[in-house]
């Protein structure tokens, strides 16, 4: 790569202005992966992302790549985002996952929620991260919602968001539940200043370190109505298609995930392959590279690897082509995006042993990427929207599709 316009950025490596400033948000991230390598470890020991790496991410614009270039950001296509994350989650994964969650939330939050809109168009640069699993509760109030929630889990990216969310059940004034017309639980997505919400600080895991995965909440805290919006309609009931001109909620937060694992996969391939580059081992005739057993195993995981790959992208594209020309996502357009997201986890789950039993040593001595990896590829296997389940809530309409 050539350096021939550089500066000293605010994480103390060299980055070229270019590459970070190219329209190719996949060259940003390709530029600045270097910085993201080389800080993996202290996020890892500190369980937290380095400042070093957050302002890498900030100067190369990587938080903000799917918001509305009017409102200031990149505009990228969903799918071109999963690109970026493969490229960052193969510097390190906790680094990809934590920016796969902020980025998602900040290009929701910059859509439907007109107060975070409005700081966009006053020239700020917001950073949301939250959940949307309904564990608290509001109360409407003049102006707003007063809002009481437990501990809320997983809020990945939360070192370097400046703002919070998550969904809440609101309530009446005795209350209970407000419903819908349809006998449904009326809730609302909010958001607030993380200055003004409860860190608890209790993100401690065997993987996924550095993604800052903290519990949050508040207690009875007011939250104005332009931070808050209906979530609803972005949530088709099951068997129901959708109707929008993004996503639907649910495709668009599970799909980066799919890229973050692909980035673990990518490296871990890389990785085996040069640590084995001519390593005698006790026992074998031949280098472990030259081993027929090796050499069958890599290339099928080769296989794998970009079998999967090449699905996935196509189911996701397909999603996004549907919403762009059609407004709306089929039933079994939306069964396939998580299905696929489920198996490239399973995949890469899969090579990522792999990896990790030819790299011997290697993947158990620190510091080592591939024993980082096989760590936070189990977390990542173990998120609630990979369950298995999801497999059994996706295969009515593929199965009637080959009908």
């Amino acid at each position: 790569m050539t350096k021939a316009t550089q500066t000293m950025s605010i994480t103390t490596e060299l980055i070229s202005t270019a590459d970070i400033a190219s329209s190719d948000y996949v060259e940003r991230a390709r530029a600045i992966a270097p910085v993201i390598e080389a800080h993996a470890a202290e996020g890892e020991a500190a369980g937290a992302m380095p400042d070093a790496t957050i302002g890498a991410l900030k100067e190369a614009g990587l938080f903000w790549m799917l918001v509305d270039p009017e409102l200031g950001g990149g505009g990228v296509s969903p799918d071109v985002a999963l690109e970026v994350f493969e490229v960052v989650a193969e510097a390190d994964g906790s680094t990809g996952w934590a920016l796969m969650a902020s980025a998602v939330s900040t290009w929701n939050t910059s859509l439907f929620y007109p107060g975070f809109r409005q700081l966009f168009l006053d020239g700020r640069k917001p950073i949301s991260c939250g959940t949307i699993n309904p564990l608290g509760t509001a109360v409407e109030v003049e102006g707003g919602y007063r809002v009481n929630t437990p501990p809320v889990p997983f809020g990945s990216g939360m070192d370097a968001a400046d703002w919070v969310g998550t969904t809440v059940r609101i309530l009446d004034d005795s209350g209970n539940p407000v419903l819908r017309e349809n006998g449904m639980p009326l809730t609302r997505a909010i958001r607030a200043p993380k200055s003004e919400t409860i860190i608890y600080g209790d993100w401690d895991v065997m993987g996924m370190a550095a993604t800052g995965s903290y519990s949050y909440g508040w207690n009875d805290y007011f939250v104005p109505g332009e931070f808050t919006f209906d979530s609803a309609p972005l949530v088709p009931k099951p068997g129901e298609p959708y109707s929008g001109k993004t996503l639907d909620l649910m495709s668009s937060s599970v799909i980066g995930h799919g890229g973050v694992v692909l980035g673990l996969m990518r490296r871990a391939l890389h990785e085996v392959a040069n640590i084995v580059e001519g390593k005698k081992r006790m026992a074998y005739s031949v280098p472990v590279d030259d081993y027929a057993v090796f050499k069958k195993e890599f290339v099928e995981a080769d296989a794998k690897f970009w079998s999967v790959r090449d699905y996935f992208y196509r189911v996701v594209r397909e999603g996004i082509a549907s919403t762009r020309d059609t407004e709306s996502l089929s039933v079994e357009q939306m069964a396939r995006i998580r299905q696929a997201t489920t198996h490239v986890h399973t995949v890469a789950t899969e090579v990522v042993m792999f990896a990790s039993l030819w790299g011997g040593t290697q993947t158990i001595r620190n510091p080592s990427y591939l024993g980082r990896a096989v760590r936070d590829m189990v977390v990542a296997r173990n998120h609630a929207l990979i369950d298995v389940v999801t497999l059994d809530n996706a295969a009515d309409p593929i199965i009637d599709s080959w009908k």
